[in-house]
């Protein structure tokens, strides 16, 4: 029977394999696998990310989340659902040197466990293509996939204008989807922002708390696609998946991840 580390790296390497000058940042994250509390600290730099919220079934999300987790829907018929995008030109881990990349999250949107964040989200889905993000992240129970292929496509057209997004997550990442539609990015004032987003591995909870010192919000119209047979289709009832609750596209320079562990 595979143990929860062996596990966490057939989930890195679904996505794609790992070159020999990697094998290295396998190895150090060994000492963060399960029954070790070790967190971790994850800097991110020159970002812009897409943020889709729309609705599915609250009994099918139900039976994708731990009871320990409320979706914030809980009693009715529809939850939230959150879908993020985002490509850093720098993403450091632990202190070391920063590299680019891409990553698509989807979760839950929950109920706060700890009563801290500016939205709590659960996650189901994880996709990067930063290799070193993805073995630490899944030494620590989260299900990061490693997708070297995942494509981020955005040319900016100027402060005010609209500007095609196009992000494709391909096989063999599972499920596969890809999020397409017109962003426009903000110069308007910065705020700050926290995101946490939550996953029960084994017999411990992890927290990935992102905080957005300076975040411009601005605006988006997107829609995702999936294979409606798939897991993810399942959830949203189809092949697409509008976000009528909220779509925002983002640019921050600066934002610092902690991964934390607590009992359930």
């Amino acid at each position: 029977m595979l143990n929860a580390f062996d596990r966490s790296v057939r989930i890195v390497l679904r996505g794609g394999l790992i070159a020999t000058s990697w094998a290295a940042m396998l190895l150090a994250a060994t000492s963060a696998r399960a029954g070790e509390d070790r967190g971790l600290g994850v800097e991110f730099t020159d970002c812009v990310e897409s943020i889709g919220v729309g609705l599915v079934s609250t009994d099918e999300m139900r039976a994708l989340i731990p009871s320990a987790f409320i979706p914030v829907g809980e009693g009715g018929p529809v939850t939230p659902i959150v879908v993020r995008t985002a490509r850093c030109g720098g993403i450091a881990v632990n202190g070391g040197r920063l590299r680019a990349g891409t990553i698509v999250q989807i979760g839950a949107v929950i109920v706060p466990p700890d009563s801290t964040g500016d939205i709590n989200n659960y996650t189901l889905w994880y996709y990067t293509s930063n290799l070193e993000l993805a073995i630490h992240l899944a030494a620590r129970g989260i299900p990061a996939q490693y997708v070297p292929s995942l494509d981020f496509c955005y040319a900016p057209a100027g402060p005010g204008l609209p500007a095609s997004l196009r992000v494709v997550v391909p096989r063999p990442a599972w499920p596969p989807l890809q999020i397409e539609g017109l962003v426009t990015a903000s110069d308007g004032p910065a705020s700050s922002f926290l995101a946490n987003w939550w996953v029960k591995a084994g017999r411990r909870v992890v927290k990935m708390g992102t905080s957005v010192p300076e975040i411009h919000i601005g605006a988006a119209d997107l829609l995702l696609e999936t294979w409606h047979r798939g897991p993810l289709g399942r959830l949203i009832g189809g092949d697409t998946l509008g976000f009528p609750a909220l779509q925002q596209f983002n640019t921050f320079a600066h934002a610092r991840m902690g991964v934390t562990f607590s009992s359930p």
